[in-house]
């Protein structure tokens, strides 16, 4: 048996990554308008996905972790300023590693 070249499997995996990407805006273009119960749904799916990533790693890491990424939470959602956001959680994790003992 031949064996296959690197490159030939980066060019396959490109274009199968290309094919899925593209097959779903063709389906949506024949399938025409979807419910708008459907397209709501699908709006919040990108943040769903970041949030099934970002939970299991802040509540592995500790108590403390997890206070501090749910103040950075509160946080920005008063503010949209994301350096306020990250300055409040370094700063949590900062004192309470050094003062607070969990």
């Amino acid at each position: 048996m031949e064996k296959i070249s690197i490159e030939w499997v980066i060019i396959g995996m490109a274009l199968i990554t290309y094919f899925t990407r593209v097959s779903g805006f063709w389906l949506a273009e024949k399938t025409g308008k979807l419910p708008e119960k459907v397209e709501n749904t699908l709006k919040y799916i990108p943040g769903t996905i970041i949030i099934s990533i970002i939970a299991p790693a802040v509540f592995a890491q500790g108590t403390i972790n997890a206070m501090a990424s749910f103040a950075c939470f509160l946080i920005s959602l008063k503010s949209d300023n994301i350096v306020i956001v990250m300055v409040t959680g370094v700063a949590i994790v900062a004192l309470m590693r050094n003062y607070i003992p969990l």
